[in-house]
């Protein structure tokens, strides 16, 4: 009996994997407005029945999708790297380095998922995933910009601008198209180390200028 209910629970895995996956592909090409239920299933190749079965209804499937995307942009695996460093320049640094050192990955759907919700009519989906998760990751995420501006409230203006600024950067990297990129900065290509390392100081020199004026502003 042991085994038939491992064996089950097994099938039931890849099941769920092969339904978010097909969702994630379709919503990215299409945008989840445009995608049935059948549409998702016929794509993984399972029974009709599936997502009501494994997730409720067609929502909460889209739910399990957009719950993929936190990983994309500062997974925990990303943060636990950063805090081995002595000091919070040493911690950017790192966050900068992993996302310019695969900017030209090839991108996958969650990337194509996320870019439609930001950049469109969020799902009410991802609100309530940001009031879930994201909240949670954004101020894991903000404390470095705190410790390397010396500012002890990680909910500053200074520092949410300081966050602001340095993601922006990244996340336009990574929701452009590499053709377009690439055609309007051959830099990504004939010598992307270097380019990749030029745009680093720069957000960088940034921030240390931000934080040399603070620390003018309270002495």
């Amino acid at each position: 009996m042991r085994k038939v209910n491992a064996r089950v629970r097994g099938d039931g895995e890849k099941t769920r994997e092969a339904l978010i996956q097909a969702a994630g592909v379709l919503a990215a090409e299409r945008g989840w407005s445009m995608v049935s239920a059948k549409d998702v299933c016929d794509w993984a190749g399972v029974n009709g029945a599936s997502i009501n079965y494994w997730f409720g209804s067609r929502d909460a499937l889209y739910e399990a999708v957009l719950t993929r995307i936190p990983d994309v942009i500062f997974s925990q695996e990303l943060e636990i790297e950063m805090v081995q460093y002595d000091t919070a320049e040493g911690a950017i640094r790192h966050f900068l380095d992993y996302h310019l050192n695969n900017i030209n990955a090839e991108k996958n759907w969650r990337i194509r998922v996320w870019a439609r919700e930001v950049t469109g009519t969020p799902a009410d989906q991802l609100i309530k995933l940001f009031d879930k998760m994201g909240r949670q990751r954004m101020a894991a995420m903000r404390q470095f910009f705190a410790d390397y501006l010396e500012i002890d409230d990680i909910n500053d203006l200074r520092v949410q601008a300081a966050q602001l600024t340095t993601m922006s950067s990244v996340m336009l990297l990574i929701i452009l198209s590499p053709k377009i990129r690439n055609h309007a900065y051959d830099g990504f290509e004939s010598d992307p180390k270097l380019f990749g390392e030029l745009i680093k100081e720069q957000i960088m020199a940034g921030l240390s200028k931000a934080r040399e004026d603070y620390r003018r502003q309270i002495g």
